[in-house]
């Protein structure tokens, strides 16, 4: 924790919030939240993959494909906001 940035206290406000509504929430939805903990953990699989690699254009589209979904939701974002 002591090396957090800024954006830290943002990423994890929801961590400060009822550990038994999210325990209660996570069951109700346990089916659609172990698939995608299973994408997750395919995603990670495949970075680690890359990195022992030592696989810089792997790590590039996978840099490069969450740098354009972040871009796209942004987009989306702020045309619904206008």
């Amino acid at each position: 924790m002591a090396y957090a940035a800024g954006g830290f206290k943002d990423f994890t406000r929801i961590a400060s919030s009822s550990p038994e509504m999210w325990r209660d929430i996570a069951l109700a939805n346990r089916d659609a939240l172990e698939q995608q903990i299973d994408i997750l953990m395919d995603e990670l699989q495949n970075i680690r993959v890359a990195l022992q690699a030592s696989d810089k254009e792997s790590l590039t589209m996978i840099f490069s494909s969450a740098k354009d979904a972040r871009d796209d939701w942004l987009t989306k974002r702020k045309k619904e906001n206008t």
